[in-house]
């Protein structure tokens, strides 16, 4: 089996980037992916959520984007999780690159895909060559966004920004995956945003969102993915929706992903809600 490398970008901050990339993680390897988590924001969130930080002295995941020829194979730490692992950021990294090569970061995973089946690379907004560096490793790109004009204008942002970099470095197109976050559809404003979210990218580019829940706050306070924390909040079952829509979107497959037990899907594995 191939396996998938999803970026989770936007260009804008506060759409919940980091806190899809610790609740997708936690989903689907309970469900038996193996996963592995690159955390590149240097504000090194994702770790927290998943209660791992770089070990001083270890390589992370800004290793390759510093020095040339190094890679994540001694990088990736065990989390808390079942089968999800995590490259950590360096949380001092001030964002000069002293590699140039925009290919560093998939040169870096080589070592490590064989023993995964789906590796999330968290991004950071307003980071362009960092994003540059994760899209040339990607399959995909999950783009959250929250539902009002700022949110709309964001997603259009990094659309333009994103067909622009792979026209102007002639690479193949990735698929686009955009996920509503804090999702609260009683307003007129989210419902119109949606309606143009639709309009600008059709249908097919829209994913399963994630409603409003004080669930995933409380459950990042405690480090811990929302689905372990309250695993009957309407967030750990959207995040279980939108797993379903991107295991779909981008074909991510492992084995132990169709050894269901006799009597059907494992527990936590839901259709959620859809947005689309």
């Amino acid at each position: 089996m191939t396996v998938r490398v999803l970026s989770i970008a936007n260009c804008k901050g506060g759409t919940g980037k980091t806190t899809s990339a610790v609740n997708l993680a936690a989903e689907l390897g309970v469900r038996g992916y193996r996963v592995l988590v690159v955390d590149l924001d240097p504000q090194g969130h994702a770790g927290l959520g998943l209660g791992v930080s770089a070990r001083l002295g270890s390589a992370n995941a800004h290793t390759p984007l510093l020095r040339a020829h190094t890679d994540y194979g001694g990088a990736a730490q065990a989390t808390g999780e079942d089968n999800v692992a995590m490259v950590p950021a360096d949380r001092g990294f001030d964002g000069q690159l002293g590699n140039s090569d925009i290919h560093c970061i998939a040169a870096a995973l080589a070592p490590l895909r064989h023993a995964h089946d789906l590796v999330l690379i968290d991004v950071p907004p307003a980071a362009a060559a960092l994003t540059i560096c994760a899209l040339m490793a990607s399959d995909g790109v999950v783009v959250p966004t929250t539902l009002d004009p700022l949110g709309l204008e964001g997603v259009c942002q990094f659309a333009r920004s994103y067909h622009d970099t792979m026209l102007r470095l002639r690479a193949a197109p990735l698929g686009l995956a955009i996920a509503p976050m804090r999702v609260d559809l009683r307003t007129n404003v989210e419902r119109e945003t949606l309606g143009q979210l639709r309009t600008a990218f059709g249908p097919g580019q829209m994913v399963r969102g994630v409603r409003t829940d004080v669930a995933v706050s409380e459950a990042f306070a405690r480090r811990r993915p929302v689905r372990h924390h309250r695993p009957q909040a309407r967030a750990a079952d959207d995040f279980s929706g939108l797993a379903d829509d991107l295991v779909q979107r981008f074909g991510i497959d492992c084995a132990a992903a169709f050894a269901e037990p006799a009597h059907g899907r494992p527990e936590g594995f839901s259709r959620g809600v859809s947005w689309r």
